[in-house]
């Protein structure tokens, strides 16, 4: 079956702002409001909704390169059928395959001469050029179009998730598929958690999760690992007029939308190390794709982030030394970081910022950020602490990230040993 099963149980890094959203494909899943030649007529009236977690392949067949995945009742425009019964769809700009057993034909909705929404005002910005329409669907009739990156205030959310704004006079609605929360004006960043209660802690269940930059929308970052701890947001939920089924968090130094469902309350994985691996040999693994086997949970921090197995030990000598001298644990904020996670903050913060994909050691599970306040900052009095001590430890804050440096960073630290 071609089916994505249910879930189971740095070099150079970044100054970072909470909502910052990567520049998304030019066309997905088959023009939903953009500027793309239409597919033929026989084919834009077929939509399919998928009945599982279903891989979208390049060829159609279960043995072609994966190219992604669709969440369990997707809804999809397909583009044309091969001859084994196979749909085509358009995925994150390419041309991809699902299996029509796990894909059921859905009927058209009406057009409608007017469109019900929930009222919000909210600023958000375009992934791609995108087109106005008169209602809340590819056809309504077109009313003009945003550049990329164009900013401005959604006054409302239909039902489909499209919003609602004034567009020349006349109110239009876009693809919620191609929008992001504008959160330019924004406080500077602090930290993940950034004063939310332990209370909204929750952590994704399985391996492989998706963020998304709106509900439904499309995807931010798609490869979380379980056990990656997500801060609800309720109030970008309010904002946005969340429908049921999805909440708003903030991880991995990003905030978006994923399905409550994708979420637990309690921590998957264990906060012990018992195998014999090394730090030396994680650092030969894929750089952001570390097996699920070589991360553990941080049991003293409020979040539990991960890190490699290998540097657990050392980074609780380091805590305990810590909290010896102030009282209280080390405030852990960032720590493991994925592939996709990589690449979603270089493509959005450019090199300058962010390590270049596949070389920071984030990526092996072997750096932790903590956050970003007076005292972790350059002369804080837990940055001083850190600079005289940590080295003990096998924890190193290299002289790159010092002040001064184009890529300072104080709270930046790596394991070495």
């Amino acid at each position: 079956m071609d089916i994505t099963p249910p879930p189971a149980g740095s070099v150079l890094d970044r100054r970072r702002l909470f909502g910052v959203a990567a520049v998304a494909a030019a066309s997905l899943l088959g023009g939903a409001g953009m500027l793309l030649a239409p597919p033929p007529a026989t084919a834009a009236t077929t939509r399919v909704r998928t009945t599982a977690n279903l891989n979208v392949r390049a060829s159609a067949s279960a043995s072609g390169r994966r190219l992604g995945t669709l969440d369990k009742g997707s809804t999809v425009t397909t583009t044309g059928r091969a001859s084994n019964g196979w749909y085509r769809i358009t995925y994150r700009g390419r041309t991809g395959y699902v299996s029509n057993r796990y894909a059921k034909v859905v009927a058209v909705a009406k057009k409608t001469s007017a469109t019900k929404s929930t009222r919000i005002r909210v600023r958000v910005q375009t992934l791609a050029a995108l087109n106005v329409r008169s209602t809340a669907s590819t056809g309504g009739k077109r009313l003009g179009t945003l550049k990329k990156n164009a900013k401005f205030t959604a006054t409302g959310v239909a039902a489909n998730g499209w919003y609602r704004l004034s567009y020349r006079g006349k109110t239009g609605y876009v693809s919620h598929r191609y929008l992001k929360p504008d959160t330019s004006k924004e406080p500077a960043y602090t930290s993940t958690r950034n004063g939310l209660p332990t209370s909204a802690r929750y952590y994704f269940s399985a391996n492989g999760s998706d963020l998304s930059y709106l509900p439904n929308g499309s995807t931010m970052i798609g490869d979380l690992p379980a056990g990656t701890v997500a801060w609800r947001d309720t109030r970008m939920e309010r904002a946005h007029a969340t429908p049921r089924g999805w909440y708003c968090v903030r991880t991995a130094g990003a905030t978006g939308w994923v399905r409550a469902s994708a979420l637990r309350r309690s921590q998957p994985r264990t906060s012990t190390w018992s195998r014999r691996t090394t730090a030396a040999q994680v650092r030969r693994m894929p750089n952001g794709k570390l097996a699920s086997s070589n991360l553990v949970a941080i049991s003293w921090d409020p979040g539990q982030n991960l890190i490699a197995g290998p540097a657990l030990r050392d980074l609780t000598k380091l805590d305990q030394a810590f909290k010896r001298k102030f009282g209280r644990h080390l405030e852990i904020d960032l720590t493991y970081r994925t592939r996709g996670t990589q690449e979603y903050l270089y493509r959005e913060l450019g090199r300058m910022i962010a390590a270049t994909p596949g070389t920071s050691n984030h990526g092996w599970g072997l750096a932790i950020d903590f956050p970003e306040t007076r005292d972790y900052g350059f002369g804080g009095r837990y940055h001083t602490w850190l600079k005289a001590h940590s080295k003990s430890y096998g924890w190193v804050h290299h002289k790159v990230y010092e002040k001064g440096s184009p890529y300072a960073e104080a709270w930046h630290f790596e394991y070495m040993r």
